[in-house]
């Protein structure tokens, strides 16, 4: 079920999606790069299909999760994914996480965050998030440590 609020919803995405959010990524790719493990140089020419795929196939119950924010376009993105691994399916990295600077500062990422991990708790046998943060990203360390999450 959507979450709206303020003109913005924020919802599973699909694959009617995927031309948004790699337009997204692409955007957070070369105006925040540290917001990503990945660089543009890193997507291979499969990508587009590979994110439809994942896309099409995304979902709570399949361990891999993909959360938009629109206002009324895509402004913010999140993911989860469960290890797929026998001995570590207890386990989920948080990834991808990133709202278009004009969006920021409104509480928006603390929304964000918080419906996706409202719903990661459906996962069967989920036990632990993990997620990679920069360093000298304060804000977004201060938002994981806000969540909950210890940094280490």
């Amino acid at each position: 079920m959507p979450w709206h609020s303020e003109g913005i919803i924020i919802r599973e995405l699909n694959e009617q999606d995927t031309e948004a959010f790699l337009a997204l990524k692409r955007r957070g790719l070369r105006t925040d790069p540290d917001a990503f493990v990945a660089s543009l140089e890193d997507d291979a020419s499969s990508y587009p299909v590979e994110v439809s795929e994942r896309l099409r196939h995304a979902s709570v119950v399949s361990g891999d999760m993909v959360l938009g924010a629109f206002a009324p376009h895509l402004i913010g993105i999140v993911a989860i994914t469960q290890d797929k691994r026998t001995k570590r399916q207890h386990k989920a990295d948080l990834h991808g996480m990133y709202i278009v600077p004009e969006f920021r500062g409104r509480g928006l990422g603390k929304t964000l965050l918080a419906t996706s991990l409202a719903r990661a708790r459906q996962m069967q046998g989920l036990e632990e998030i993990q997620l990679i943060v920069a360093g000298h990203n304060h804000e977004a360390v201060g938002l994981y440590e806000r969540c909950g999450f210890i940094c280490v």
